[in-house]
């Protein structure tokens, strides 16, 4: 992979012929990977509710553990179950990603075998970070890991348990974040030269989630400067670095993990700071797990109605269950590839396809080397309080449109070789118009 104005972009590679296995296509989630083949062959069954997934049961939840919590990026839950595995032996290691390796702007995937290597991953990076390169090393590790990973990783991952590969089938636990929209590392850069540092070796170290919940980008330099900026101020750069993986994705709630996690947005949680969590346990050993640690009193788990959970993340929701399809339509119809994810919306509204006119119409501007170069030169005291202003206005405005018939989207599910061959239509159901929250 090659950086570029772009983002990262792949680089060709003489390799002797015949030297990639077709499963390494097969399971490539650039691609895209069919959804409900592997939601059978995972839970058994389809989506009762396409917005979130199979599940089991739904808290409001966070670590009791105090550092735990605080060095989480909302709640510690992740960071929480995977210490908890490690301790009651039930793993020999973690797949994870840690900040500041090989260099302190950068992250990698490494395998904590200690739970100090596993503290040492908590919070969250923002930046496209490749998981699955350490099937390399899984394949020689004696012993059995969890994973960690966000939503395309994951549906990678099962894809790649499914066919048997053995690497794969090391893991034992899968536990995932949400993820809404992920940015290229030159939105950081960015953020820096707008603070007048031009050399990324000034930096010493970086953290995307640092200090109470919701956090703040942090990052220090060797002279000692400490650069701050609240998470919902530097989201200022999303529109300019979103990835384009983010904005063709359909998963926001990590559908495939037997636990996934989320900041619980709801005005009630935020003001509160300290850090609150949507926890959504997917499968029977998920379920059992935070039990076993709420039994421990590891964790604070409240039980939440389906509704509730959705309710804090109803944009997002909309963003990839609706405006995915819409983006990956207008980009089929220019002739340009877009992954297959076997689902898609039996009908979207024309008022629905407008409002995405205009998001789209703004990421594609916001993406020019003009406007990255312009916002570059406008402080973050004025860019930081303007977009978050901005934000809200638009989310007030255009909420009506975007949660109208959300509940009620019925999806079609596309044949697959392997697994159904008739289309079947669910209805997702959960969220309704008039929910709170983000």
């Amino acid at each position: 992979m090659e950086e570029t104005q772009r983002g990262p972009l792949p680089r060709a590679v003489r390799r002797p012929a015949g030297d990639l296995p077709p499963l390494a296509i097969e399971a490539c989630p650039g691609k895209g990977i069919h959804y409900p083949a592997i939601n059978t062959h995972l839970f058994g069954k389809l989506p009762d509710n396409w917005l979130t997934g199979c599940y089991r049961q739904v808290y409001l939840g966070y670590s009791r553990v105090p550092a735990v919590r605080r060095g989480g990026a909302s709640g510690g839950v992740i960071t929480q179950t995977l210490l908890f595995l490690l301790e009651e032996n039930l793993i020999d290691g973690a797949v994870v990603v840690v900040q500041g390796q090989p260099k302190p702007w950068q992250a990698q995937v490494v395998i904590a075998r200690t739970a100090d290597e596993i503290l040492a991953a908590s919070q969250s990076v923002y930046v496209p970070v490749p998981v699955n390169t350490i099937l390399a090393q899984l394949d020689s590790f004696a012993g059995r890991v969890a994973y960690v990973g966000l939503p395309d990783q994951v549906a990678s991952l099962r894809y790649l348990q499914a066919a048997g590969h053995p690497a794969a089938e090391r893991v034992r636990y899968v536990l995932g974040p949400y993820v809404g929209t992920a940015i290229y590392f030159r939105a950081v850069e960015s953020y820096l030269r707008s603070n007048g540092i031009r050399d990324l070796d000034q930096v010493t170290d970086l953290r995307y989630r640092a200090g109470e919940w919701p956090g703040y980008l942090q990052i220090t330099t060797r002279s000692g400067r400490v650069l701050r900026a609240s998470k919902f101020y530097y989201n200022y750069l999303i529109p300019f670095y979103v990835t384009r993986g983010t904005l063709l994705s359909t998963d926001f709630t990590n559908e495939l993990t037997d636990i996934s996690v989320g900041d619980a947005w709801h005005p009630r949680y935020e003001a509160r700071g300290e850090g609150f969590s949507v926890v959504i346990a997917r499968t029977e050993q998920g379920a059992h797990l935070l039990e076993a640690m709420r039994s421990r009193e590891l964790v604070e788990l409240e039980e939440l109605t389906l509704n509730e959970a959705l309710s804090m993340h109803g944009h997002m929701l909309d963003f990839k269950k609706r405006g995915a399809f819409i983006r990956m339509g207008w980009r089929a119809a220019l002739g340009r590839p877009v992954p297959d994810w076997g689902y898609r919306p039996v009908a979207i509204p024309r008022s629905r396809k407008a409002v995405e006119l205009i998001i789209s119409g703004l990421f594609l501007v916001c993406g020019t080397r003009f406007a990255r170069r312009l916002v570059e030169y406008i402080p973050l005291g004025v860019i930081g309080p303007l977009f978050d202003a901005l934000r809200k206005t638009w989310k007030s405005i255009s909420k009506p449109t975007k949660r109208r018939g959300l509940s009620a989207v019925a999806y079609e599910v596309a044949p697959w070789s392997g697994g159904a061959d008739e289309k079947e239509t669910r209805v997702s159901g959960g969220i309704e118009p008039n929910s709170s929250g983000n």
